[in-house]
């Protein structure tokens, strides 16, 4: 049966790539509690189960899908990472710098203790501290050691089957440690500390699934017919009373009249008033009573996806801009939610605003349109991709990848891994400074970084072949200790770090513990802890910097051990 298998898989061995892909994202989706294997890991452990019956898959295929993996997370957090370098954020840049350097020293540290080669330290920093990009770079990085090709091929394969064990581990250690060890060191109750710290933000709003919204609007508009006792008023004297809701559009008998704050009302007019649905259901007590007569309005309410690339607006608090802004401008449209890296704001006074931030506004047409070029740009249309510009990215992130200088005998170079990676944060910050040009909608892009990673991972593990047995007989309770170890040492010197030299408020640390790990499901098992989104604001800037960190700590773990 394994002759037979060998046989048509070195036929095409393609199909062992799509069958590698195929199981490993149904096996993904297994939940043991909050604990899920993912994709990644486990179309890595079906491809090294694959791989024992010898399959053979080109170079150049895993080197391209690893540049597209690595290119598109750069594209995408490539704005954020730049707006993390500013001093609003210097307190959880320096959490995210100094946790890296513990886990690379973890790393070292394990692999002196139990004599591990380079090829098994660098899987265990991949693995344990749950940054599969580390695969790629690190392998880079092997390819240019003063090594025979053997001894090369054979640690290549270590990373793998060594990343695939310590995943596990490194996975549920975090997940556990964010959500359940860290807010009881910290002498906290995670959901009352983010209740808390909500309020004094000011507010705050819940992610909900995909295909699910509130049931509950929270902006209304409704007609109004003015009473004997507000005519003569101003469109400015009383939506200064009403404090939140706007006078839209104005009809006087058969006549619509536009609604300028200079505007006088008369009795009988009738009004469209639009704004939070709280603010409007109390606006009867200024206008007159409500009525169903909609006759001359046009009922056109326009909800508009804007990405923040307007520098006077980052950095900045929602509450600062409102109160320093100009009203008029901004009459008229609302934010309905904020969003950074995929994950929702809070809506409140003291939540603030960065480069790349998309933010959903809500209002009339022209009103939407106004404030909307106040804040950036418009998304584009997600069905539209700049080939030009990605292709040019790719491209010069191949160039850098050449780029080195001898140390030690060896070429220290960036590699592939680190060249598209920091072409990509270029490309993706310029794109996001003018966004007019290089589109590569989010969906792509996220698609590119799965595609490309799973087929990068399932080409690694296919060519484990028997070494993964090995491997695993070799170091099996080494390698559990090192996941464990990898993810919690980092984790408990960043709490306390965070805590004490820091001063990080415990929601805010909560948030950056996941981050610094860059670990959305530990994130996930957090804010449903939290019951609130109020640790996404901690989690950004560490899990943006740390991508790039953790990334190119895998050259450095080769080249120290």
């Amino acid at each position: 049966m394994i002759a037979v298998l060998h046989k048509f898989f070195a036929a095409v061995p393609l199909v062992a790539i799509a069958l590698s892909l195929a199981l490993g994202y149904w096996f993904g989706k297994i939940r043991i509690g909050t604990f899920v294997l993912g994709p990644v890991a486990a179309t890595l452990l079906v491809s090294i189960a694959i791989g024992q019956v010898g399959v053979s898959v080109s170079g150049d295929v895993k080197t391209l899908c690893f540049a597209l993996f690595i290119y598109a997370l750069g594209y995408m957090i490539g704005p954020q990472f730049v707006g993390s370098l500013g001093h609003a954020t210097l307190k959880q840049l320096h959490l995210t710098i100094v946790s890296t350097l513990v886990v690379i020293f973890t790393v070292w540290g394990l692999a002196k203790g139990f004599n591990l080669d380079k090829g098994t330290a660098a899987g265990i920093l991949a693995g344990g501290a749950t940054e599969s990009a580390v695969i790629g770079t690190a392998s880079d990085a092997l390819a240019s050691q003063p090594l025979p090709k053997d001894e090369i091929a054979r640690q290549t394969a270590n990373i793998g089957v060594t990343y695939a064990i310590t995943y596990l581990f490194g996975t549920f250690t975090v997940i556990f440690f964010a959500s359940s060890l860290a807010p009881k060191l910290l002498g906290i109750d995670l959901a009352s500390a983010s209740r808390e710290y909500e309020r004094e933000l000011g507010g705050g709003m819940e992610k909900l699934p995909s295909g699910q919204f509130g049931a509950f609007r929270k902006f209304d508009a409704r007609i109004h017919e003015i009473s004997p006792a507000s005519s003569g008023r101003t469109v400015q004297d009383l939506e200064s009373e009403m404090q939140g809701a706007v006078i839209e559009s104005i009809v006087r008998g058969s006549e619509s009249i536009r609604a300028t704050p200079a505007e006088s009302l008369q009795a009988g007019d009738r009004v469209a008033v639009i704004g939070r649905r709280t603010d409007v259901q109390r606006v009867e007590t200024f206008l007159g009573p409500e009525t169903s007569d909609l006759s001359g309005f046009q009922s056109i309410v326009e909800m508009r996806e804007v990405v923040v690339t307007n520098r006077k607006l980052a950095g900045r608090t929602i509450g600062d801009i409102v109160e320093t802004g100009n009203a008029e401008v901004r009459r008229g449209a609302f934010l309905r939610s904020l969003t950074r890296l995929g994950q929702p704001l809070p809506i409140a006074p003291n939540t603030t605003l960065a480069i790349g931030d998309v933010a959903e506004v809500i209002g009339a047409p022209p009103d939407v349109e106004r404030v909307s070029k106040i804040i950036g740009e418009a998304t584009p249309p997600q069905d539209k991709t700049d080939f030009l510009y990605f292709s040019l990215g790719l491209a010069a992130g191949f160039s850098l990848g050449l780029v080195g200088v001898p140390f030690a005998g060896t070429l220290l170079g960036l590699g592939t891994g680190g060249g598209c990676l920091i072409a990509g944060l270029i490309f993706g910050w310029l794109r996001a400074k003018r966004p007019t040009f290089g589109h590569l909608p989010a969906a792509a892009a996220l698609y590119l970084k799965d595609f490309g990673l799973t087929v990068f991972v399932a080409c690694i593990g296919l060519s484990t072949g028997p070494e993964a047995l090995q491997q695993i007989f070799k170091h099996g309770v080494a390698l559990v200790v090192a996941g464990i170890a990898v993810s919690l040492v980092p984790g408990l010197v960043a709490l306390y770090y965070g805590k004490y030299v820091l001063k990080l408020h415990p929601v805010i640390l909560s948030g950056a513990i996941c981050g610094r790990q860059a670990s959305t499901p530990a994130l996930n098992a957090v804010t449903l802890a939290a019951g609130s989104n109020a640790p996404v604001l901690g989690y950004t800037v560490p899990y943006t910097v740390a991508n790039v960190l953790l990334t190119l700590a895998g050259p450095i773990v080769v080249l120290i051990t």
